[in-house]
Protein backbone atom coordinates (compact mmCIF):
# COMPACT_ATOMS: atom_id res chain seq x y z
CA UNK A 1 0.00 0.00 0.00
CA UNK A 2 1.16 3.76 -1.30
CA UNK A 3 2.12 5.78 1.61
CA UNK A 4 0.13 8.32 0.15
CA UNK A 5 -3.19 5.63 0.64
CA UNK A 6 -4.38 7.41 3.82
CA UNK A 7 -4.35 10.85 2.92
CA UNK A 8 -5.84 10.45 -0.95
CA UNK A 9 -8.20 8.17 0.27
CA UNK A 10 -10.04 7.85 -2.92
CA UNK A 11 -13.12 5.73 -3.45
CA UNK A 12 -14.87 4.36 -6.78
CA UNK A 13 -18.00 6.44 -7.35
CA UNK A 14 -20.23 3.34 -9.19
CA UNK A 15 -21.63 4.96 -12.50
CA UNK A 16 -23.24 3.51 -15.33
CA UNK A 17 -23.57 4.58 -19.09
CA UNK A 18 -26.22 4.51 -21.67
CA UNK A 19 -26.09 4.82 -25.13
CA UNK A 20 -27.91 6.23 -27.96
CA UNK A 21 -28.60 2.71 -28.53
CA UNK A 22 -30.32 2.09 -25.63
CA UNK A 23 -31.85 5.90 -24.87
CA UNK A 24 -33.86 4.98 -28.61
CA UNK A 25 -34.91 1.31 -27.32
CA UNK A 26 -36.32 3.13 -23.89
CA UNK A 27 -37.84 5.40 -25.75
CA UNK A 28 -39.67 3.74 -28.13
CA UNK A 29 -40.23 0.73 -26.81
CA UNK A 30 -43.36 1.17 -25.39
CA UNK A 31 -44.32 5.12 -26.60
CA UNK A 32 -47.56 5.11 -24.95
CA UNK A 33 -46.08 4.06 -21.13
CA UNK A 34 -43.59 6.90 -21.68
CA UNK A 35 -46.24 9.40 -22.61
CA UNK A 36 -47.82 8.81 -19.83
CA UNK A 37 -45.54 8.88 -17.78
CA UNK A 38 -44.49 12.52 -19.21
CA UNK A 39 -48.63 13.62 -18.75
CA UNK A 40 -48.71 12.38 -14.87
CA UNK A 41 -45.25 14.14 -14.01
CA UNK A 42 -46.53 17.47 -15.78
CA UNK A 43 -50.45 16.84 -14.03
CA UNK A 44 -48.56 16.15 -10.63
CA UNK A 45 -45.97 19.12 -10.90
CA UNK A 46 -49.45 21.69 -12.26
CA UNK A 47 -51.08 19.92 -9.02
CA UNK A 48 -48.33 20.83 -6.67
CA UNK A 49 -47.64 17.36 -5.82
CA UNK A 50 -44.43 17.60 -7.29
CA UNK A 51 -41.58 20.65 -6.64
CA UNK A 52 -39.38 21.71 -10.24
CA UNK A 53 -35.74 23.47 -9.12
CA UNK A 54 -34.73 25.01 -12.53
CA UNK A 55 -32.36 27.70 -13.32
CA UNK A 56 -32.35 29.48 -16.44
CA UNK A 57 -30.88 27.41 -19.36
CA UNK A 58 -27.16 28.80 -20.01
CA UNK A 59 -26.14 29.16 -23.17
CA UNK A 60 -22.59 30.02 -24.37
CA UNK A 61 -22.01 31.20 -28.28
CA UNK A 62 -19.28 30.58 -30.08
CA UNK A 63 -17.85 33.36 -31.85
CA UNK A 64 -20.20 34.19 -34.83
CA UNK A 65 -23.28 32.81 -32.75
CA UNK A 66 -23.50 29.52 -35.17
CA UNK A 67 -22.39 27.39 -32.63
CA UNK A 68 -22.68 27.09 -28.73
CA UNK A 69 -22.52 24.78 -25.76
CA UNK A 70 -25.74 24.51 -23.25
CA UNK A 71 -26.18 23.79 -19.40
CA UNK A 72 -29.59 22.52 -18.47
CA UNK A 73 -29.83 21.74 -14.36
CA UNK A 74 -33.54 20.61 -13.28
CA UNK A 75 -34.38 18.97 -9.86
CA UNK A 76 -37.44 17.57 -9.22
CA UNK A 77 -38.78 16.98 -5.71
CA UNK A 78 -41.82 14.49 -4.53
CA UNK A 79 -42.14 13.59 -1.00
CA UNK A 80 -38.90 11.70 0.24
CA UNK A 81 -38.14 11.49 -3.73
CA UNK A 82 -35.64 13.56 -5.49
CA UNK A 83 -34.00 13.05 -8.62
CA UNK A 84 -31.54 15.49 -9.83
CA UNK A 85 -29.87 15.83 -13.65
CA UNK A 86 -28.14 18.18 -15.69
CA UNK A 87 -27.25 18.33 -19.42
CA UNK A 88 -24.25 19.36 -20.73
CA UNK A 89 -24.40 19.73 -25.23
CA UNK A 90 -23.09 21.46 -28.01
CA UNK A 91 -24.45 22.76 -31.10
CA UNK A 92 -22.13 20.89 -33.63
CA UNK A 93 -21.70 22.82 -36.76
CA UNK A 94 -17.98 21.19 -38.15
CA UNK A 95 -18.97 17.55 -37.72
CA UNK A 96 -15.52 16.21 -38.19
CA UNK A 97 -14.74 14.14 -35.26
CA UNK A 98 -18.59 13.62 -34.56
CA UNK A 99 -20.22 13.64 -38.19
CA UNK A 100 -23.74 13.85 -39.28
CA UNK A 101 -24.70 14.57 -35.60
CA UNK A 102 -25.74 18.12 -34.73
CA UNK A 103 -26.20 17.44 -30.81
CA UNK A 104 -23.43 16.43 -29.15
CA UNK A 105 -22.88 15.66 -25.30
CA UNK A 106 -23.93 13.99 -21.91
CA UNK A 107 -26.65 14.19 -19.49
CA UNK A 108 -25.87 13.18 -16.11
CA UNK A 109 -27.97 11.73 -13.61
CA UNK A 110 -26.55 12.70 -9.75
CA UNK A 111 -27.30 10.76 -6.55
CA UNK A 112 -29.85 12.78 -4.34
CA UNK A 113 -27.74 12.03 -1.30
CA UNK A 114 -23.86 12.26 -2.10
CA UNK A 115 -24.09 13.83 -5.73
CA UNK A 116 -21.91 12.05 -7.51
CA UNK A 117 -22.86 10.88 -10.57
CA UNK A 118 -25.00 7.46 -11.04
CA UNK A 119 -25.50 7.79 -15.01
CA UNK A 120 -23.91 9.31 -17.91
CA UNK A 121 -26.47 9.17 -20.75
CA UNK A 122 -25.51 10.29 -24.52
CA UNK A 123 -27.88 13.39 -25.22
CA UNK A 124 -28.06 13.36 -29.09
CA UNK A 125 -31.01 10.93 -29.41
CA UNK A 126 -32.55 11.64 -26.04
CA UNK A 127 -33.05 15.42 -26.74
CA UNK A 128 -34.33 15.23 -29.88
CA UNK A 129 -37.09 12.08 -28.14
CA UNK A 130 -38.14 13.95 -25.47
CA UNK A 131 -38.40 17.14 -28.55
CA UNK A 132 -40.42 14.85 -30.11
CA UNK A 133 -42.64 14.14 -27.18
CA UNK A 134 -43.25 17.74 -25.83
CA UNK A 135 -44.68 17.76 -29.50
CA UNK A 136 -47.17 15.33 -28.99
CA UNK A 137 -47.76 16.61 -25.84
CA UNK A 138 -49.03 19.64 -27.06
CA UNK A 139 -51.04 18.00 -29.86
CA UNK A 140 -52.90 15.92 -27.98
CA UNK A 141 -53.55 18.98 -25.15
CA UNK A 142 -54.02 21.65 -27.71
CA UNK A 143 -54.94 20.16 -30.99
CA UNK A 144 -58.79 19.85 -32.18
CA UNK A 145 -58.49 17.72 -34.61
CA UNK A 146 -55.38 14.90 -35.54
CA UNK A 147 -55.82 12.96 -38.20
CA UNK A 148 -53.01 14.91 -40.71
CA UNK A 149 -49.87 16.29 -39.51
CA UNK A 150 -47.10 17.89 -41.70
CA UNK A 151 -43.40 17.96 -40.48
CA UNK A 152 -40.91 20.25 -41.61
CA UNK A 153 -37.65 18.91 -41.11
CA UNK A 154 -37.37 15.22 -41.31
CA UNK A 155 -33.98 14.70 -39.10
CA UNK A 156 -34.33 12.93 -35.68
CA UNK A 157 -37.07 15.77 -33.93
CA UNK A 158 -39.05 15.33 -36.78
CA UNK A 159 -38.95 11.87 -37.04
CA UNK A 160 -39.03 11.18 -33.22
CA UNK A 161 -42.43 13.59 -33.43
CA UNK A 162 -43.93 11.66 -36.08
CA UNK A 163 -43.37 8.71 -34.09
CA UNK A 164 -45.11 9.62 -30.98
CA UNK A 165 -48.00 10.93 -32.69
CA UNK A 166 -48.89 7.85 -34.71
CA UNK A 167 -48.31 5.84 -31.53
CA UNK A 168 -50.10 7.95 -29.39
CA UNK A 169 -52.08 10.51 -31.12
CA UNK A 170 -53.86 8.25 -33.75
CA UNK A 171 -52.88 10.03 -36.63
CA UNK A 172 -52.67 8.43 -39.40
CA UNK A 173 -51.26 10.51 -42.38
CA UNK A 174 -48.09 12.28 -41.96
CA UNK A 175 -46.39 14.05 -45.22
CA UNK A 176 -42.59 14.91 -44.60
CA UNK A 177 -40.51 17.53 -46.01
CA UNK A 178 -37.02 18.86 -45.74
CA UNK A 179 -34.80 20.87 -47.92
CA UNK A 180 -32.97 17.29 -48.34
CA UNK A 181 -35.64 15.30 -50.50
CA UNK A 182 -34.26 12.41 -49.40
CA UNK A 183 -34.00 12.74 -45.44
CA UNK A 184 -37.90 13.16 -46.50
CA UNK A 185 -38.47 9.95 -47.88
CA UNK A 186 -36.47 8.01 -45.80
CA UNK A 187 -38.27 9.31 -42.56
CA UNK A 188 -41.15 8.47 -44.15
CA UNK A 189 -40.06 5.23 -45.02
CA UNK A 190 -38.65 4.23 -41.32
CA UNK A 191 -42.15 5.59 -39.79
CA UNK A 192 -43.87 2.99 -42.45
CA UNK A 193 -42.27 0.10 -41.19
CA UNK A 194 -43.38 0.64 -38.12
CA UNK A 195 -46.73 2.19 -38.73
CA UNK A 196 -47.83 0.08 -41.75
CA UNK A 197 -51.47 1.19 -41.19
CA UNK A 198 -50.28 5.21 -41.25
CA UNK A 199 -50.29 6.92 -45.00
CA UNK A 200 -46.42 8.64 -44.64
CA UNK A 201 -45.38 10.35 -47.49
CA UNK A 202 -42.73 12.79 -48.45
CA UNK A 203 -43.07 15.69 -50.61
CA UNK A 204 -41.73 19.44 -51.52
CA UNK A 205 -43.11 22.22 -49.23
CA UNK A 206 -44.30 23.86 -52.19
CA UNK A 207 -46.56 20.82 -52.65
CA UNK A 208 -47.72 20.56 -49.41
CA UNK A 209 -51.63 19.51 -48.44
CA UNK A 210 -53.86 21.34 -46.05
CA UNK A 211 -53.59 19.62 -42.75
CA UNK A 212 -54.58 19.43 -38.94
CA UNK A 213 -51.20 20.28 -37.62
CA UNK A 214 -47.55 21.76 -38.81
CA UNK A 215 -44.22 20.64 -36.86
CA UNK A 216 -41.48 22.79 -37.45
CA UNK A 217 -38.32 20.92 -36.49
CA UNK A 218 -35.57 22.88 -38.66
CA UNK A 219 -32.56 24.82 -38.30
CA UNK A 220 -33.28 27.53 -40.32
CA UNK A 221 -31.98 30.86 -39.54
CA UNK A 222 -35.40 32.67 -41.52
CA UNK A 223 -39.63 31.98 -41.17
CA UNK A 224 -40.30 29.38 -42.96
CA UNK A 225 -43.95 29.38 -41.84
CA UNK A 226 -46.39 32.20 -42.40
CA UNK A 227 -50.33 31.99 -41.57
CA UNK A 228 -52.38 30.91 -42.71
CA UNK A 229 -49.62 27.35 -42.54
CA UNK A 230 -51.94 25.22 -45.11
CA UNK A 231 -54.92 25.89 -42.81
CA UNK A 232 -53.54 23.84 -40.09
CA UNK A 233 -55.26 24.31 -36.37
CA UNK A 234 -51.96 23.88 -34.51
CA UNK A 235 -48.78 24.96 -35.46
CA UNK A 236 -45.51 23.72 -33.19
CA UNK A 237 -41.99 25.36 -33.59
CA UNK A 238 -39.25 23.22 -32.27
CA UNK A 239 -35.88 24.23 -34.41
CA UNK A 240 -35.42 27.91 -32.79
CA UNK A 241 -33.92 27.40 -30.02
CA UNK A 242 -31.29 30.15 -30.37
CA UNK A 243 -31.06 33.69 -31.27
CA UNK A 244 -29.99 33.60 -34.56
CA UNK A 245 -32.77 30.80 -35.66
CA UNK A 246 -36.27 31.30 -36.61
CA UNK A 247 -39.23 29.18 -38.33
CA UNK A 248 -42.06 31.38 -37.17
CA UNK A 249 -42.90 34.87 -39.85
CA UNK A 250 -43.62 37.48 -36.84
CA UNK A 251 -47.47 37.96 -38.17
CA UNK A 252 -48.44 34.66 -35.71
CA UNK A 253 -47.94 36.78 -32.61
CA UNK A 254 -50.97 38.87 -33.64
CA UNK A 255 -52.86 36.01 -35.36
CA UNK A 256 -52.19 33.37 -33.06
CA UNK A 257 -52.67 31.73 -29.19
CA UNK A 258 -49.14 31.33 -27.78
CA UNK A 259 -48.20 28.37 -25.84
CA UNK A 260 -45.25 26.80 -24.20
CA UNK A 261 -43.72 24.37 -22.21
CA UNK A 262 -42.17 26.34 -19.52
CA UNK A 263 -41.51 30.30 -19.58
CA UNK A 264 -38.33 30.14 -20.07
CA UNK A 265 -38.80 28.97 -23.51
CA UNK A 266 -39.08 32.84 -24.10
CA UNK A 267 -35.78 33.63 -23.63
CA UNK A 268 -34.73 32.20 -26.92
CA UNK A 269 -35.58 32.24 -30.34
CA UNK A 270 -38.16 33.76 -32.56
CA UNK A 271 -40.52 34.55 -29.30
CA UNK A 272 -37.46 36.30 -27.37
CA UNK A 273 -37.40 38.74 -30.85
CA UNK A 274 -40.91 39.49 -31.11
CA UNK A 275 -40.57 40.63 -27.41
CA UNK A 276 -37.64 42.64 -27.83
CA UNK A 277 -39.44 44.25 -30.63
CA UNK A 278 -42.53 45.03 -28.51
CA UNK A 279 -45.19 42.77 -30.91
CA UNK A 280 -45.48 40.43 -27.96
CA UNK A 281 -46.24 40.22 -24.22
CA UNK A 282 -44.77 37.62 -21.92
CA UNK A 283 -48.00 37.59 -19.75
CA UNK A 284 -49.92 36.60 -23.45
CA UNK A 285 -48.00 32.80 -23.00
CA UNK A 286 -49.46 30.13 -21.48
CA UNK A 287 -47.56 27.30 -20.22
CA UNK A 288 -48.02 23.68 -19.67
CA UNK A 289 -48.37 24.03 -16.00
CA UNK A 290 -51.33 26.81 -16.16
CA UNK A 291 -52.70 25.01 -19.22
CA UNK A 292 -53.33 21.80 -17.29
CA UNK A 293 -53.99 23.95 -13.92
CA UNK A 294 -56.50 25.70 -15.57
CA UNK A 295 -57.41 24.51 -19.15
CA UNK A 296 -57.72 26.08 -22.50
CA UNK A 297 -59.51 29.77 -21.97
CA UNK A 298 -59.69 30.35 -25.80
CA UNK A 299 -62.15 28.52 -28.04
CA UNK A 300 -60.37 27.59 -31.16
CA UNK A 301 -61.54 30.34 -32.93
CA UNK A 302 -57.76 30.84 -33.72
CA UNK A 303 -54.95 29.65 -34.93
CA UNK A 304 -52.96 27.92 -31.86
CA UNK A 305 -48.85 28.00 -32.04
CA UNK A 306 -47.19 25.86 -29.65
CA UNK A 307 -43.40 26.79 -29.12
CA UNK A 308 -40.55 25.16 -27.25
CA UNK A 309 -36.70 26.11 -27.29
CA UNK A 310 -35.83 22.94 -25.00
CA UNK A 311 -36.72 22.22 -21.49
CA UNK A 312 -34.40 21.21 -19.00
CA UNK A 313 -37.79 19.25 -16.84
CA UNK A 314 -38.61 17.33 -20.44
CA UNK A 315 -34.77 16.07 -19.63
CA UNK A 316 -35.34 15.62 -16.15
CA UNK A 317 -38.64 13.89 -16.36
CA UNK A 318 -37.48 11.62 -19.46
CA UNK A 319 -34.27 10.26 -17.67
CA UNK A 320 -36.55 9.40 -14.66
CA UNK A 321 -38.45 7.27 -17.16
CA UNK A 322 -35.35 6.12 -18.73
CA UNK A 323 -33.70 4.61 -15.89
CA UNK A 324 -37.04 2.65 -15.19
CA UNK A 325 -36.79 0.75 -18.75
CA UNK A 326 -32.96 0.09 -18.93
Amino acid sequence: MSPEHRILRTSVEPCQFVSEQQVHRALTGNPNDYFLHMLERLRSISAGKISVEMPPKQVFADPGDTADFRIMPCITRSGDQTFKTVKLVGTNIAQIVVPDQITVGKALVIDPVENYITHVVDACLLSSARTGMCATLAMQLLATQREHLTIIGSGRVGYYTAFYAAAVCGTRNIVFTDILSERAEAAAQALKYHFPEVHCSASPVSQLPPTNIVVLATTSSRPVCAPPAWNAGLIISMGADIDHQSELDPAWADCADIYVDTLDTARFGDLRAWIGKGHLDLTALTDFQSLLQNGISHPAVRPRLFVSTGSALFDNLTLEYLLRRI
